[in-house]
């Protein structure tokens, strides 16, 4: 057996012990036009290199379901974070000089990446479409429900509104050099991947793209005045007639967390029987009354990742980083959403209002505990 220990020390750097909060601008683009001239600025839009790794990790685990050895893949992005992003900036600025040491089809991958760990942020947060699910996964798990059918290249995710009853196609970009509106923008492209989706009809449409601004540490030169990344999207709502069954698309969604926590078996329950266990009693868990009384929370006690199913060759991850921090940093799940889930029949599940210190509360009901130094 191989063991291999990881002593991640993210949360001792000062850009990620500080929470410097980043901003960018928000444009909202006309449905099917995508010009500056139809475009409203509307509130900026804050987040952390907390926010943009975790948002990252669990779109790329929603892609990974079903390969565990793949999880480095998930680790490998959330580090290079860190060395990308300009922590001397309040606005969200990428290292130009990094982005140029890389090559072609990294840059593409990591543009993409971050992108998508943006973008779906923005979704659940602002757009309140907190459940995103790989639409190839999706297309797979709900043939005899949805029926999912498509012409061409197919787009990243489906989403489900906290209704329960509305669903959309997100499609993510993100580039540094290209435009994100115009004819042959990258809004135009997202939405040409959502187009060719024609069964069944979906409630919403959204084709995004983050536009990443430099930094320009490559020459030195002073900084324009207000330079910014930006989120660019477009909000299209279509007329259905008929409502779905979105049980399984919900149940989907919380499998990607759960392989984000090294919970292989619940993933794997998820995927084959449409079904999860109670987290009661499981050694790997704990159940925290004490937070927030009125909303328990489930916390990750034992976070070990196996890799290989081969016996000759198995690999665990072990994160030493909740043996060391387990004091300053924990991730987690409210009680009301397992509750929910092993449930017959989803209810709609309404974030608990208030703020406690140190807690960050996700759209979709998972948290993380982390306290500064």
């Amino acid at each position: 057996m191989i063991n291999i220990g990881l002593n991640i020390e993210l949360f001792k750097l000062r850009r990620t012990v500080n929470f410097q909060r980043y901003e960018f601008n928000v444009h909202q683009y006309y449905p099917n036009q995508y010009f500056k001239n139809t475009r409203t600025k509307e509130v900026d839009f804050t987040l952390d290199i907390i926010d943009l790794s975790y948002s990252t990790a669990r779109t790329l685990c929603a892609f990974h379901l079903t390969n565990r050895e793949l999880y480095f893949d998930v680790i490998a992005s959330l580090l290079s974070h860190l060395n990308f992003i300009d922590p001397t900036q309040t606005n969200f600025l990428l290292s130009e000089s990094r982005y140029k040491r890389l090559r072609d089809f990294s840059k593409s991958t990591r543009i993409g990446e971050m992108a998508q760990g943006i973008n779906a942020l923005f979704v659940g947060q602002r757009l309140d479409f907190p459940y995103i699910i790989d639409f190839d996964l999706a297309m797979e798990r709900t043939s005899t429900i949805l029926n999912i059918q498509t012409t061409g290249k197919t787009p990243d995710f489906v989403v489900v509104n906290r209704d329960l009853v509305n669903i959309g196609l997100f499609e993510s970009k993100g580039t540094m050099s290209g435009s994100a509106g115009g004819g042959s923008g990258y809004l135009s492209k997202a939405m040409e991947q959502i187009n060719d989706v024609y069964h069944p009809c979906f409630n919403f449409s959204l084709p995004f793209c983050s536009k990443f601004a430099p930094n320009n540490d490559v020459n030195k030169k002073p900084l324009p005045k207000n330079r910014k990344s930006s989120i660019n999207y477009a909000f299209i709502e279509n007329i259905c007639s008929a409502e779905n069954d979105n049980s399984i698309l919900l149940k989907l969604h919380y499998a990607s967390w759960f392989y984000l926590v090294g919970d292989i078996d619940r993933v794997n329950s998820i995927l084959n029987e449409g079904t999860i266990t109670t987290l009661e009693n499981d050694p790997r868990y704990e159940l925290d009354i004490t937070t927030d009384p009125k909303n328990p929370i489930y916390w990750v006690k034992s976070f070990n990742v196996l890799f290989s199913e081969d016996k000759e060759l198995e690999c665990y991850l072990n994160f030493y980083i909740f043996l060391r921090h387990k004091d300053n940093f924990k991730i987690g799940i409210y009680k009301k959403v397992i509750d929910n889930l092993l449930s017959n029949e989803q209810s709609i599940f309404e974030l608990p209002e208030g703020e406690i210190n140190y807690l960050r509360k996700y759209p979709d009901g998972t948290l993380i505990f982390i306290r500064s130094r």
